[in-house]
């Protein structure tokens, strides 16, 4: 008779832990990048979920689709359940500054938000604020247990935040070579990243390219400088995509 396994799945359509394979295979098969690994029992399992995804977890290879979906992914490319897309703006630069973000739920338009005005702002501030309060929305809908990809088209941001903090975090938020700027948005993204890494993706994408959700994420923060808004909050008026996309763009 074969052992019972159990099968921890971080990233997945439904990310938990499974009695059954083929049900744990339904959540991983698609998934770009999934995580996933099986125990021989289920509080080893348990334990290892609450610890987050190691080096020993297997990644599915990512679909052709998810594959491409780098550069020129459209509203959910990579076939998630929740995609969200943010951007910056700054006029000039340094000067005026402001963030959007656009929320796809179903590869449906869902939500639109704009705000985090800086009067004294940077393109690269702007940036890092939309990828941290994405990182923030994204932590919300995993409790729901829904899968979700970021789409960023600042490399600047990604890096700081998946790739570059950890090697400054080590070494006392310093490096050799001078000052390591925007720490103060730097650290809790990056705080919020490692704690939610398992569950999501962070996709970089081209601007100002015909990517609905990129060009609506730069119009939010064009509308952000527009109205001066310190606060981050959601976009009320008229929903009319056409017309949103007709306005300035950042």
């Amino acid at each position: 008779m074969a052992k019972q396994k159990y099968y921890t799945v971080w990233a997945g359509h439904k990310p938990g832990i499974y009695t059954v394979w083929a049900e744990a295979e339904k959540q991983v098969r698609g998934f770009a990048n999934a995580k996933y690994k099986s125990f021989p029992t289920e509080l080893l399992a348990e334990e290892a979920f609450k610890q987050g995804a190691t080096s020993g977890t297997r990644n599915k290879a990512p679909t052709k689709r998810a594959q491409s979906a780098g550069t020129d992914a459209g509203a959910n490319a990579v076939d998630t359940d929740v995609a969200i897309y943010c951007d910056g703006a700054c006029d000039p630069n340094p000067g005026k500054a402001g963030t959007g973000i656009a929320i796809y739920k179903g590869k449906k338009l869902n939500q639109l938000w704009y705000g985090l005005y800086n009067p004294a702002g940077t393109n690269n501030t702007a940036e890092l604020l939309g990828l941290y309060h994405s990182l923030t929305l994204a932590k919300g809908e995993i409790n729901k247990g829904l899968s979700i990809a970021i789409h960023c088209d600042s490399t600047y941001a990604i890096n700081c935040v998946k790739k570059w903090a950890e090697g400054w975090k080590a070494k006392g938020w310093k490096k050799k070579n001078g000052e390591i700027k925007n720490l103060d948005i730097i650290k809790p993204a990056h705080a919020l990243y490692v704690e939610i890494a398992p569950y999501i993706q962070i996709q970089h994408v081209s601007a100002h390219s015909g990517i609905e959700g990129n060009e609506l994420a730069d119009r939010m923060s064009v509308i952000a400088i527009e109205r001066r808004e310190l606060d981050l909050v959601k976009y009320t008026d008229a929903l009319s995509i056409t017309e949103i996309l007709s306005m300035a763009r950042g």
